[in-house]
């Protein structure tokens, strides 16, 4: 029995109706992109609907160990695995716009920490000092300083909060880059961007004291899908009656320093990573034998659920721009991708090369600005 060939009008209407069946689902995948750090000189760009390789980046600094995205996702401060040189990186271009470094040739100074002033004038640096001698290294530091970046110069050293010096810091800027926020244990001292003169305090602690709940233990860091200015994160705190550690939710608002906070039970070894949308959040259980996936709802203040999946001894975990996927990463050379709802592995995707550090810039939402 012969059969006639479909005529163009007929294929170009399968076409369409076909597309139109498929874009849906095209479209659920996200339209991110992520960037993979690797252990050559090269930043793969990676399309996030398809997790294939679009473009590279070439470094001069070398491999690419961490880096810092600016407030506006316009800029990448990447730092080399000795943590003394900076590329700076332009997303749009995919080109680098300038490097520095603080050593000279008889004093390696490494970076440990690096916070960027949300108009990319200036960072905040958390330096230690490293001098060859005949016998030995000397080591100087920890210190903070400011590095200008239009001068290419450390303009600053910063005294250390109650001059109590640390080994990590954590700051971080307001949303205008007017004001500087120094976390400790028990507060937040807030510094003029400007003058680096410590303004006030917020004695963040005590609201939970007041609930009789002992010292926070919380992280403060940016999230692509939060509002500048506010942290939603897991927090943790010491119940002093039954002596136990605690778990739960908070939401801090900086601005206007308030939390709303609530409780979930007994504390777990699991992260927490906000969903678009913020009405959930996901996170990874890692222990070796019980890796579990677990849901947060965040509209109804409680655990949704746990699911038990294969995971890998070392991961990260990176939620998808369009809220329908979980990627599961780092270490290794591959990318996992799960449904957001079943938690069902959709596939893996296997690379040529393994990756040091990933992130996934979402696409700009539309309207005016943008």
């Amino acid at each position: 029995m012969r059969h006639s060939r479909p005529s163009w009008a007929t294929r170009a209407l399968f076409a369409a109706m076909l597309s139109t069946v498929l874009a849906p689902a095209a479209r659920a995948q996200g339209g991110g992109t992520f960037y993979m750090g690797t252990y050559t000189d090269k930043i793969l760009v990676l399309d996030e609907a398809t997790l294939s390789v679009r473009d590279s980046i070439k470094l001069s600094i070398g491999i690419p160990a961490s880096w810092t995205l600016s407030a506006d996702r316009s800029r990448m401060y990447v730092r080399n695995p000795r943590g003394d040189q900076v590329e700076i990186i332009e997303l749009a271009s995919r080109k680098a716009v300038g490097k520095f470094t603080l050593s000279t040739p008889s004093t390696t100074v490494q970076i440990w920490g690096m916070s960027v002033d949300p108009k990319d004038r200036y960072a905040i640096l958390l330096v230690k000092w490293y001098t060859k001698r005949s016998d030995r290294y000397e080591v100087t530091g920890p210190k903070l300083l400011r590095y200008d970046f239009a001068k290419r110069a450390v303009t600053d050293t910063i005294p250390w909060p109650r001059n109590e010096e640390r080994e990590f810091a954590n700051t971080i800027f307001s949303p205008a880059g007017d004001l500087m926020y120094f976390f400790t244990s028990d507060d937040i001292l807030i510094y003029d961007a400007v003058t680096l003169k410590q303004v006030d305090r917020w004695d963040l602690a005590s609201t939970f004291y007041e609930d009789g709940m002992g010292r926070i233990n919380a992280g403060f860091g940016a999230d692509v899908y939060e509002e500048p200015g506010f942290f939603t994160n897991l927090f943790r705190v010491n119940d002093p009656v039954n002596r136990r550690t605690l778990m739960g939710v908070g939401r801090v608002d900086l601005v206007n320093r308030t939390v709303d906070y609530y409780m979930l039970g007994p504390t777990a070894p699991v992260s927490f990573r906000l969903a678009p949308g913020k009405r959930k959040a996901i996170g990874i259980q890692n222990e070796v034998g019980n890796y579990h996936f677990w849901s947060f709802d965040l509209e109804n203040r409680r655990v949704a659920g746990k699911t038990q999946f294969e995971g890998r001894p070392r991961m990260g975990l990176t939620i998808g721009s369009s809220g329908n996927n979980l990627y599961i990463h780092t270490a290794g050379n591959s990318i996992d991708v799960y449904d957001i709802n079943t938690f069902q592995k959709q596939r893996t995707v296997v690379f040529d090369m393994d990756m040091t550090v990933i992130t996934l810039v979402p696409p700009r939402p539309a309207g005016p600005g943008n």
